[in-house]
C-alpha cells in the first residue's frame, strides 16, 4: 500500500475525529434542544440544530471521501436509537432518514464540483429537503392522515429544514475558512 493509498483509507485518527464531531453533535442536542423548548423556540424553526448541520458538513470537508456522511448519520441514527427510542420516528425507522440524508448529502459532495461553498450550499438544501420528506413520510406512514393541514404541517417543515441547512452550510463555510489549513485537519485528510 502505497502513500496515496493509505490516504485515502480511514484510520484510527478519521474514526475518532467522526465520532467525537457525532458525541458533540449529540451532546449539543441534549443541552439546546431542552433549552430553545424552554424559551418557545423550537415549535418550528429548530434553530438548535444549526451548529449540528455545521458539524456535519465540517466533517465532510475535512474527510473528503463518499461516505464520511452516511457513516456519520447511521453512527448518529445509533446513538438516538438507544438513547431516545420514544421520539416522534420510533425506533429502528429513525435508521432510514438519517440512511437517505446521508446518501444524499454524500452524493452531492462527490459530484466532482471543485468550489467547496457550491458543495455544502447544495448539500445542505438537498439533505435538508431528504431529510423533511422522509421524516414527514414516516410520519403520514405511522398514522398521520393526509389532510391538508398535515400537507401544510410537512411542507413548513420542509421549508425549517432547509432554512436550518443553509444555515448550518453557511456557518460551516465561515469556521471552515479559519481552520482549513490547521495542522491539526492537514493530517486527518482523506480526500483528494
Amino acid at each position: 500500500m502505497d502513500v496515496m493509498d493509505r490516504r485515502r483509507a480511514f484510520g484510527t485518527a478519521q474514526v475518532v475525529f467522526l465520532a467525537t464531531l457525532v458525541a458533540l453533535d449529540f451532546a449539543f442536542g441534549w443541552v439546546a434542544k431542552p433549552l430553545m423548548q424552554a424559551l418557545g423556540l423550537a415549535s418550528f424553526l429548530h434553530v438548535e440544530m444549526i451548529p449540528p448541520v455545521m458539524l456535519l458538513l465540517l466533517a465532510r470537508l475535512t474527510l473528503d471521501r463518499f461516505g464520511t456522511l452516511v457513516a456519520y448519520e447511521v453512527a448518529w441514527a445509533v446513538v438516538a436509537l438507544v438513547l431516545m427510542p420514544g421520539t416522534v420516528v420510533p425506533g429502528p425507522l429513525k435508521l432510514i432518514p438519517f440512511l437517505l440524508q446521508g446518501l444524499v448529502l454524500d452524493g452531492t459532495f462527490s459530484l466532482g464540483v471543485r468550489s467547496p461553498r457550491i458543495r455544502v450550499v447544495v448539500a445542505a438544501v438537498l439533505g435538508g429537503l431528504t431529510g423533511a420528506i422522509c421524516q414527514g413520510l414516516i410520519r403520514v406512514a405511522l398514522g398521520l392522515p393526509w389532510a391538508k393541514a398535515t400537507q401544510v404541517y410537512i411542507g413548513l417543515q420542509l421549508l425549517g429544514s432547509i432554512a436550518v441547512h443553509v444555515a448550518g452550510a453557511l456557518l460551516a463555510l465561515a469556521v471552515w475558512r479559519r481552520v482549513q489549513d490547521h495542522p491539526a485537519l492537514q493530517g486527518l485528510r482523506v480526500g483528494p
